[in-house]
């Protein structure tokens, strides 16, 4: 156990281990534990235990507590399962019976709080996982036996009564006591009623894969599927090891178990115990030994065992075998399955500095006879993942295509491009080295195998994904909106991986997914009420790049709902101060006078050093100098007039949205920006004041004529944008019934 942070462990009294520790059971979909589903008890129960230890495991079938009885202090294991769950109601009654030996009962079932709980003995001996951990050499041949023989007879009991367990399993294998060794089958939380000589065809995919039979990956659970998982822990008690060791990928057991191949067993030393483990992991259920056979076997018998047809003669195997991670293989499809499941050990050991493995690889494949499949070198400075997938494909074409943990095929590939557009790192990296790469046809000739789909159909879908490129890049420039045209480009430019994602989904997703596509679409437009986003939806054609959109129409959306919000308290703020501001407009027109007043004069000041300078420089004429002083009064008189019209008609808002020392520092302000932003700010302005000096040393009347040519007009501009303001609030107030002055005081 693993405590976050660096934490030491916690420490656990012996035999206090979760029931379920180990191999994670594989539930049914749609049977998942909830996100943050909480560890308390349902309160009726709460009132009657009290809880000593939480032992939930990663099953994710229930909560799991070892708890204390209030009433009598009993210790007692008390499993609260998901809500809205219920076991065979036969199955049930079995365990409320009296029950064989071997078996963990029930002593309490019930449901509270819509969930299914169930009271058990509490054995304190820890599980036959843990019985296992301690003995990584294996455990003694007359142990197992032991073992084995009170399991039989459980099972058989169980079996009698027409229930298959599903998830036998060490970590599921309570110990009673070590001396004399007992032990008892416990969890049937997945057990279902299948009689005798009968088949239960499930989909629902239950069972701890390394425990589960060849058959059961194709759905068929007969009551011989206990026997082989009996036999896989039998191999694994005496070994030490899982039976499939290094192998962590469920669908790569899989694989293993729906090639047909039989299970190799030479690990286990004894050759009693080896015989009874090649019975029970006989791949044809109808072959396998079941309890008539393994009793025989505990009598001294040795019953016999179906064997796989021969090979044939052209099956190829090496001369030698190739080692990788410490194992030797000599089949292609298991050094295949090997890479995959291992595939971080692979790229650094293939795919490293180390060219000498690579090499030794491509010497064990020469020793295969020729089958004509060709695998193209990979393209030069592929990534290494590439070159590893070119190297997966040369030891075993046919093999189900699977890269980077990925099973590459038309069914999945759907959701690889959906988490691809969802930003999901490394999903966006595996779609963007599929279509850089070139991988897909590559992968077209793998086979199907347990649940891992065939390649076939990529080609299909590798000249549908570079349609839907082409179109997604159509539509983006044929979008009307232009900030959403320029949105889709960029988005296509800067986030390739995602767009790449989104061409890729819509040349694989379903129907169904397609549906599901539209419905979110549709909502996210009535959200958004945006209609150039309304229209991509409503267009079949467009609903892809509306996908591209999403971010953008929801970020124009926020933008403009915060305008709308940004109005509505500007218009309240309006409402609320009508008679206020108009107050005010009258009341602060001394001081609006003030600003024109100081306006004019910073500009006649400016203007009184330009003919000063003129004036010492004795360029122009005295008659010339004596000319500008006198438009210098008349340009100043002028200006003054204006400012205090428009002064006099704002009142106290013409400062300083209107003044000219307001409105001048805003515009003076925006062409700074504008000319920083370019690296000119500083020339300009040394050029605008050496050209205006110049021209006033030359020709003195211009400064003033040219400061009353642009104000004046600047001052009617500033009136007419305060007229147009006024005019606006007041059709506000009209609108809201708060009427308003009609006419300006």
């Amino acid at each position: 156990m693993t405590a976050p942070h660096g934490a030491p462990p916690t420490e656990v009294e012996p035999g206090r281990r979760a029931l379920d520790r180990g191999e994670p059971t594989e539930i049914e979909p749609g049977r998942s534990r909830p996100r943050g589903a909480g560890r308390a008890l349902p309160r009726l129960l709460a009132e009657r235990f009290r809880i000593e230890l939480d032992i939930t495991g990663p099953g994710g079938q229930g909560d799991v507590f070892h708890v204390v009885r209030r009433s009598d202090g009993a210790p007692r294991v008390l499993k609260v399962h998901r809500p809205g769950w219920l076991p065979d109601e036969r199955v049930v009654a079995f365990l409320r019976g009296e029950c064989p030996a071997h078996v963990v009962g029930c002593a309490e079932t019930g449901v509270e709080d819509d969930r299914f709980y169930e009271v058990m003995p509490h054995l304190t001996g820890g599980t036959l996982l843990d019985l296992r951990l301690r003995h990584p050499a294996g455990v003694a041949p007359d142990v197992v036996a032991e073992v084995v023989r009170q399991l039989a007879d459980g099972l058989a009991a169980v079996q009698q009564a027409g229930i298959v367990h599903r998830d036998l399993k060490p970590a599921n294998i309570l110990v009673a006591g070590l001396e004399p060794l007992t032990v008892a089958i416990a969890d049937f939380g997945m057990a279902l009623h299948v009689p005798a000589g009968e088949a239960h065809t499930d989909e629902g995919r239950i069972g701890t894969v390394p425990y589960t039979p060849p058959e059961f990956h194709v759905g068929l659970v007969r009551p011989a599927f206990d026997w082989w998982s009996l036999g896989v822990c039998a191999a694994e008690l005496a070994t030490g090891q899982p039976l499939f060791p290094g192998i962590t990928v469920p669908q790569v057991i899989r694989d293993r178990l729906a090639s047909g191949r039989p299970i190799d067993t030479g690990a286990v030393a004894d050759e009693g115990l080896r015989l009874l483990c090649d019975g029970l992991l006989t791949m044809d259920p109808d072959h396998r030994w079941g309890a008539e056979e393994v009793a025989a076997w505990l009598r001294g018998e040795r019953p016999a065992v179906s064997t796989p047809p021969p090979r044939p003669a052209d099956d190829p195997r090496a001369g030698e075998p190739y080692v990788f991670a410490g194992r030797q293989f000599w089949d292609r499809e298991d050094l295949a399955a090997a890479l995959v499941n291992d595939w971080g050990l692979a790229l650094s050991v293939l795919c490293g500095k180390n060219p000498e493995p690579a090499r030794r690889l491509s010497a064990w494949l020469a020793a295969f006879p020729d089958d004509g499949a060709r695998v193209p070198p990979p393209r030069r400075r592929a990534p290494a993942d590439v070159r590893l997938l070119h190297l997966v494909r040369a030891v075993a074409p046919a093999f189900p295509p699977w890269y980077r943990r990925w099973n590459i095929a038309p069914g999945p590939l759907a959701q690889l491009a959906q988490e691809g557009y969802e930003g999901i790192v490394p999903s966006t990296d595996v779609v963007a080295e599929l279509w850089d790469c070139e991988l897909l046809p590559l992968l077209a000739s793998g086979g199907a195998r347990g649940e891992a789909s065939s390649g076939l159909g990529l080609q299909e879908v590798r000249r549908n994904w570079r349609t839907a490129w082409d179109r997604l890049a159509e539509r983006a420039a044929a979008v009307a909106n232009a900030d959403a045209r320029r949105a889709a480009e960029v988005f296509l430019r800067e986030e390739r991986e995602r767009a790449l994602s989104l061409a890729l989904l819509a040349a694989t997703a379903t129907a169904e997914h397609t549906r599901t596509i539209r419905r979110e679409l549709d909502e996210q437009a009535r959200a958004f009420r945006l209609d150039w986003f309304s229209e991509l939806v409503r267009n079949n054609d467009c609903r892809w790049i509306a996908m591209a959109l999403v971010a953008h129409a929801e970020a124009e959306s926020a933008r403009l709902a915060d305008e709308r919000r940004a109005q509505e308290a500007h218009e309240a703020w309006l409402r609320r101060t009508e008679s206020l501001r108009d107050w005010s407009r009258r009341q602060n027109r001394p001081q609006a006078l003030s600003y024109a007043a100081a306006g004019v004069a910073a500009v006649t000041a400016f203007l009184l050093a330009l003919l000063g300078l003129s004036d010492v420089a004795e360029v122009a004429s005295d008659a010339q100098i004596v000319d500008s002083w006198v438009g210098l009064a008349a340009a100043a008189l002028l200006v003054l007039v204006s400012e205090s019209l428009l002064a006099w008609e704002s009142g106290g808002r013409f400062h300083p949205a209107y003044s000219l020392l307001g409105a001048g520092r805003v515009a003076l302000g925006r062409l700074a920006r504008r000319l920083l932003a370019r690296r000119t700010a500083v020339p300009a302005a040394l050029a605008a004041v050496a050209g205006l000096a110049a021209l006033t040393v030359v020709a003195p009347l211009a400064a003033p004529f040219l400061a009353a040519f642009l104000i004046l007009p600047w001052t009617v501009q500033r009136s007419m944008a305060w007229r147009a303001q006024d005019r606006r609030e007041r059709e506000i107030l009209a609108r809201a019934g708060g009427g308003g002055p009609s006419s300006h005081p």
